[in-house]
């Protein structure tokens, strides 16, 4: 643990050179080693600001990481196509004449009175 300490320390170091504090970009592995060595020194009662001290890093950034939590993985779903709506009643219904006189719209009775006028 100790030779993890000290490499992420000089990584940690090299990531700062010449930076303001607020401007460093650390990368996500090294933020999660940090966290990862973080954890149990905490546990034990070590200050959070002689753990950020140890790794080199601002005790606020090292904070803020420990306090995030994971992002919520996604689910997976199933879209399926919206159903039809309903035609009304008798809508569906066309009538063609040999003529090519067409008729849509009317509902069955309608349709009947229609054909029967016609014949």
């Amino acid at each position: 643990m100790d030779a993890t300490l000290r490499r992420l320390h000089s990584e940690a170091q090299q990531l700062t050179c010449g930076k303001a504090p607020t401007g460093v970009r650390y990368p996500a592995a090294f933020r999660t080693t940090a966290v990862a060595l973080a954890r149990p020194r905490l546990a034990t009662g070590t200050s959070c600001v002689r753990v950020a001290q140890e790794l080199g890093l601002p005790r606020t950034s090292l904070a803020r990481w420990l306090q995030r939590r994971p992002t919520p993985r996604l689910r997976p779903v199933a879209v399926r196509p919206a159903p039809a709506p309903p035609a009304p009643l008798g809508a569906d219904v066309v009538l063609i004449t040999p003529q090519g006189l067409r008729v849509e719209g009317l509902d069955r009775a309608g349709l009947v009175a229609l054909l029967r006028a016609l014949q």
